[in-house]
């Protein structure tokens, strides 16, 4: 959870999933979630070796990196916009083929220019109507979530 929980004072008794105050990581609905300041990769706060550290946040790795290089994650946004515009895509594409327009609905978001996507992300599939309507309805309430 964004905003809650700390690491323990040193020498003081604490409650985590693991370690000593030397050494201690919180528990998952106790993390302090921060970003990267230059890659954008999402952390949470640790201490090792008496010393405050984000490790990224990838299951089974522990990849420390310094305090420092990340900002505390204020309002957590999982979703980037590429993300959100391969889900309006595909669902676009479920449409087209519900619609009974299978050329369109075999299209794939890599075989797309780049030009074509980017024109997707900005203003959703051509002709609007329906798919318009779908491609508005899915931004509008993701986007919002996105970094």
């Amino acid at each position: 959870m964004i905003g809650t929980g700390s690491p323990p004072p040193l020498g003081r008794p604490h409650d985590c999933t693991s370690g000593t105050p030397d050494h201690w990581d919180p528990k998952p609905d106790e993390r302090i979630l921060y970003r990267d300041k230059q890659t954008g990769d999402l952390g949470y706060l640790v201490r090792r070796n008496g010393q405050d550290r984000i490790r990224l946040d990838r299951p089974g790795q522990e990849i420390l990196r310094k305090l420092e290089d990340f900002d505390e994650e204020n309002e957590f946004r999982p979703y980037n916009l590429h993300q959100v515009a391969v889900l309006a895509f595909e669902s676009d594409k479920l449409l087209a083929k519900m619609q009974g327009n299978h050329s369109e609905s075999k299209r794939e978001w890599m075989s797309l220019r780049e030009e074509e996507r980017i024109r997707f992300m900005q203003h959703g599939p051509k002709g609007g109507g329906l798919r318009g309507e779908l491609w508005e309805a899915i931004m509008s309430v993701l986007k919002p979530h996105a970094r």
